[in-house]
């Protein structure tokens, strides 16, 4: 089903203006305020079966950057931290105690100066891994804002020595390089009574003017993540009925935009087109479309640490994305750009080694649904997942069993090949038998495996995905 959305307008004649707290705006632009529009918009949404969630479910993995003021100090605060999570430094209640936001501003953001940012170094890198798509925070929790607004001159080209409009710069970058720019936008803001102009006098007009410049001014951006739905002095109200003010607000300004949950109640919710787990992996094939966030140091730390040693392994974020793509969701490896503007070293170790891994065996990540219809044996020496396309059924195999032979089950007869997707591994030697309306596969371990993930492509006459 084609998404398709019939705009709502008031009856008044074309460029009629009307007035707005936050000043004069299009009458055009007060669509979303229609409850007819809201509830079309709402009930039409849904990642799995509209056209506009396609490139999303056919991405599987992406990137997060964490990169704002906070990265300055890298979670140290006048010899003491490391605070977690770094990127929240300035904090709520006690915390204020170790950054007050005056000081922050002048101290932290006022000396924010990432002189070596390079916004087609970290797209490169970012391709180069298999990332499809970027999620970069335009303003988190403390209000700073990476982008130049009219809104506040609490922002990275009015606010710091460096004065240049990072978002803008990495926006363009992925258009150029063909990844897909997705902003961050905390709708909660520790700062926002302190910072915003004064002829917004609510923080809802506030944060609508941000959106909006965000919207319309950073290309041809798919999708919104939203954060933080533990709001400040009733900045926003946590319910459904504002969560869907604020998604047909968004549509109201790009129709195809996909929204996560956290428009509304949080990452619990059913809010928003899709869901988005912090540091976990589901539990198994999800009716609801999902994307896994998930920090590169074993912690909850999303912004940078100085002097970090807790880097996750390669091995283990490979199998992650493996695990999410298998259940039908994405995965998204975040980094904390350090105050110099560069990536870790760590986090660039980590995308070299999932790039190597993703040039072989895309094939069987990006583009591909669930294969519940191909299973092996469970037992502890055994670790394997299933993904499909077209005509074919991928099996990866992170574990083969002690006895050095795979068995698989495949609910299909129509069996026509097995090879393996890595041509430099031995070619793969079965045997195979039709058992009623299925194929059993016996598969011996190559004498030479990939380290991270063996990836089989089992071919058969009939398509396996309609």
């Amino acid at each position: 089903m084609k998404f398709k959305i019939n705009f709502l307008k008031f009856a008044l004649p074309a460029g009629v203006l009307l007035a707005g707290s936050a000043g004069f705006v299009q009458a055009e632009e007060l669509a979303w305020t229609n409850s007819a529009w809201q509830d079309s918009a709402w009930n039409a949404r849904g990642c799995f079966p509209d056209q506009r969630g396609q490139w999303f479910r056919d991405a599987k993995f992406g990137a997060f950057i964490h990169f704002g003021a906070y990265s300055e100090l890298g979670g140290y605060y006048q010899g003491k931290g490391p605070y977690d999570p770094a990127e929240q430094i300035i904090g709520l209640g006690d915390r204020r105690d170790v950054i007050p936001p005056g000081v922050y501003r002048k101290e932290v953001a006022g000396k924010f100066n990432p002189t070596n940012f390079n916004a087609k170094q970290w797209v490169g890198l970012i391709k180069k891994a298999g990332q499809k798509y970027v999620i970069a925070t335009t303003k988190h929790h403390d209000g700073f804002c990476m982008f130049k607004t009219k809104t506040t001159s609490y922002n990275v080209v009015d606010a710091t020595p460096f004065a240049r409009d990072v978002i803008k710069e990495l926006a363009a970058e992925c258009k150029k390089q063909g990844i897909v720019f997705c902003p961050y936008y905390s709708i909660g803001d520790w700062c926002a009574d302190d910072v915003k102009n004064p002829e917004y006098k609510t923080y809802p007009d506030y944060m609508r003017a941000q959106l909006k410049e965000l919207l319309s001014n950073y290309g041809d951006s798919k999708m919104l993540w939203f954060d933080n739905f533990w709001y400040v002095n009733n900045q926003w109200k946590n319910d459904e009925q504002h969560a869907k003010e604020l998604y047909a607000f968004v549509h109201a300004l790009r129709p195809d935009m996909l929204v996560n949950d956290r428009c509304g109640r949080g990452a619990s919710s059913t809010d928003g087109d899709y869901a988005t787990p912090e540091n976990q992996l589901k539990g198994s094939r999800q009716s609801r479309y999902f994307e896994v966030v998930m920090t590169d140091t074993d912690d909850d730390n999303w912004g940078w640490v100085r002097g970090a040693t807790n880097y996750r392994k390669p091995a283990d974020l490979i199998r992650n994305l493996i695990d999410c793509t298998s259940k039908g969701g994405n995965f998204v490896l975040n980094v904390g750009p350090m105050a110099s503007g560069e990536f870790p070293p760590e986090h660039m170790a980590i995308l070299e080694v999932m790039g190597k891994w993703t040039a072989v065996n895309g094939e069987a990540i990006y583009g591909t649904v669930p294969a519940p219809e191909c299973a092996t044996t469970v037992t502890d020496d055994i670790k394997s997942y299933s993904t499909k396309k077209a005509r074919s059924i991928y099996l990866h195999v992170v574990k083969w069993p002690a006895s050095g032979e795979l068995t698989v089950r495949v609910g299909r007869k129509d069996l026509a090949g097995v090879k393996l997707l890595d041509k430099s591994l031995p070619r793969v030697q079965f045997t195979s038998a039709v058992d009623k309306d299925a194929t059993v596969l016996t598969i011996k371990q190559p004498a030479k495996v990939d380290p991270y993930a063996t990836v089989l492509k089992l071919t058969f006459k009939g398509k396996v995905t309609e």
